[in-house]
């Protein structure tokens, strides 16, 4: 195993070497000269400058969760969006120019997975930047936080995305698996000039410790991933006594909640913003990410949370009123959060990154419009959720073949995609299954804990006692959570208790003991524990692929239209159900509560 790099020859590839952000990783963070040169601010004034003599105002600026969004462009629709980084650019740049001087931009993490932009830049080649540095580093931003996806790769690609970067990458709660010593600062500080006067802004990040659960191929026994409470008790003080006035959080997490049992696990929650703005003093604001929500302005315990629209739809902002103190320094009085987002069909991209993107565009659109196959008629994905579909048990059979499972287990990722009537182009595929970083695996359960799994994913529907109830879609429950597994047939009763919802569970026309062995095919984020689901995580595996999934159903596409007539692939002619939801008014009320696009 390649053995992890410094954390200073970390940190020097991370800030690319560049001049202006020359600095040394000191007790975990970032200390840098910073001060807002490219955003019209002027070099910190030495001790003893003149006091300030009025209200003034400092503004922070969030985006998180951008998932590769760059250009104003759905490579899988092939038309317009209102959203991308380049919609936001001249927003940010308006902000400046009304605030010169007392702007910080910051991300809160998730930026290298989920288009098919960033898509066509992994695995990045030697002698490229990847688009979403190079647009951030036009965007000027000042500090990041790491999210999970951001390991979807291994390490040694995200050393490469990152060594190009002209800011540093944060991440409180990343430390080397050996040393127990801090792989990445784990914050930052950016000093201002607010008339005349020196104002310091301390940035700490962190991100979910579910990232050793969810890419533990790339990051077991090479990083470890303390509690995010934990390592910021130590990071935030620091910010105050190297001088911060303000400080923040970029943290991909959210408030409260894990998606993994920290207990099973042995990892802090996933979501822990709300502890740590109850129990960690000092901090004036938390710019959250990870939960894809968009929150305007909240308080929590004196603590401002912010958070950003996902995707790059909208920017969270946060103006503090900073007021004379003692010392001469300008202390923080009052702070007002609010979500500014591009005005629908009529913001306008910033020329500049349409031009530097421009190659980076030309590429990913030759990508996606390549033509697999072609369809006589459609699979659409609207109904996979409530009804076994043509459409997941082609993907079932794609992982059973490959891995030669009995069962597979599957998700629709996205109620509005599907496999279309005509072309079917690499960009369906992309809609279809939108994580390119998941691999496939194959593990050995027992009849009990395929149960155990079913039952888990049937928590996607609330309780319903009676088969009566105002809502019967679990808001807290993310569709992608709802497996469904093809090679038995069983029956969910969402009238009944849950966790006693499989009332009919059958492998071959018998009835399934609990004692029957299986083997099921599933990707390595559900092997992992991505979703909670029991059984898995520490059941022996038996298959274990270097291939994305998205690849395989690419393939099998390309293969099944070269074999069709005409390059035509044709409908299966033995598609039964294998799995039914009861009662069918509840089935269909689920249907309607679920939102299109859902994932």
């Amino acid at each position: 195993m390649t053995p992890l790099p410094s954390p200073l020859r970390r940190l020097r590839a991370s800030s690319g070497g560049t001049p202006a952000l020359r600095g040394l990783l000191l007790s975990g963070l970032f200390l840098s000269g910073l001060s807002l040169s490219g955003c019209g601010g002027a070099p910190a004034s030495a001790p003893g400058a003149e006091a300030p003599a009025d209200t003034s105002r400092i503004v922070i600026v969030g985006t998180t969760d951008v998932h590769g969004w760059l250009l104003p462009w759905d490579y899988s629709a092939g038309e317009p969006v209102d959203r991308g980084l380049a919609l936001l650019a001249p927003l940010v740049d308006s902000i400046r120019n009304a605030h010169p001087g007392r702007v910080v931009l910051v991300d809160s993490g998730d930026l290298l997975q989920g288009s098919p932009m960033a898509a066509a830049y992994t695995p990045l080649a030697e002698g490229e930047v990847h688009p979403v540095i190079e647009a951030m580093n036009l965007m000027g931003y000042d500090a990041a936080a790491l999210g999970n996806h951001e390991f979807n790769f291994g390490i040694e690609h995200l050393d490469r995305v990152l060594a190009d970067a002209r800011f540093p990458f944060l991440a409180a709660n990343v430390v080397d698996a050996g040393s127990g010593e801090p792989v990445w600062p784990g914050g930052t500080l950016v000093d201002l000039q607010v008339d005349g006067v020196p104002f310091r802004v301390g940035i700490a990040g962190a991100l979910p410790p579910g990232v050793a659960v969810w890419d533990r191929d790339h990051v077991e026994g090479r990083l470890a991933f303390p509690p995010m409470l934990d390592r910021l008790r130590t990071v935030i003080p620091e910010l105050r006594e190297a001088g911060a006035d303000l400080v923040i959080v970029a943290a991909h997490s959210g408030l409260e909640g894990t998606s993994y049992d920290p207990d099973a696990t042995g990892l802090g929650p996933e979501n822990q913003m709300a502890d740590v703005a109850r129990e960690i003093p000092g901090i004036h604001a938390i710019f959250m990410g990870h939960t894809h929500e968009e929150i305007a302005d909240s308080l929590h315990h004196g603590v401002r949370i912010a958070q950003a629209g996902a995707h790059a739809r909208s920017l969270a902002v946060v103006e503090f009123t900073v007021t004379p103190g003692e010392g001469g320094r300008w202390q923080v009085t009052g702070s007002e959060g609010k979500i500014i987002r591009p005005e629908p069909g009529l913001a306008l991209a910033d020329p500049r990154m349409e031009s530097a993107l421009a190659e980076a565009h030309a590429r990913t659109l030759a990508q996606v419009d390549r033509v697999l196959a072609t369809r006589p008629e459609a699979w659409p994905g609207a109904r996979a959720r409530v009804q076994d579909t043509e459409l997941l048990r082609w993907m079932s059979d794609v992982q059973r073949e490959a891995t030669g499972a009995q069962l597979s287990a599957v998700a629709a990722f996205n109620l509005d995609a599907g496999i279309p009537e005509g072309e079917v182009r690499v960009a369906d595929l992309a809609r279809l299954y939108p994580y390119d970083n998941n691999l496939l695996r194959a593990v050995e359960i027992d009849g009990a804990g395929l149960r155990a799994y079913l039952e888990h994913a049937a928590r996607y529907f609330l309780p319903c006692p009676g088969g009566s109830c105002d809502r019967i879609v679990n808001p807290d429950w993310p569709g992608y959570n709802f497996d469904v597994v093809h090679g038995v047939s069983y029956t969910l009763d969402l009238a009944r208790p849950v966790g006693e919802r499989v009332t009919r569970l059958e492998f071959q026309g018998a009835q399934v003991r609990d004692d029957q062995r299986f083997t099921l095919a599933l990707n390595n984020y559900r092997q992992g524990g991505g979703g909670g689901f029991p059984a898995v995580v520490s059941a022996p595996v038996t298959y274990s692929g270097t291939e994305s999934i998205r690849d395989l159903l690419i393939r099998d596409l390309e293969a099944r239209g070269s074999r069709g007539v005409g390059g035509r692939i044709a409908p299966p002619a033995d598609f039964e159900p294998g799995w039914e939801i009861v009662p069918a008014a509840l089935r269909e009320q689920a249907l309607r509560e679920m939102r299109p696009g859902e994932r």
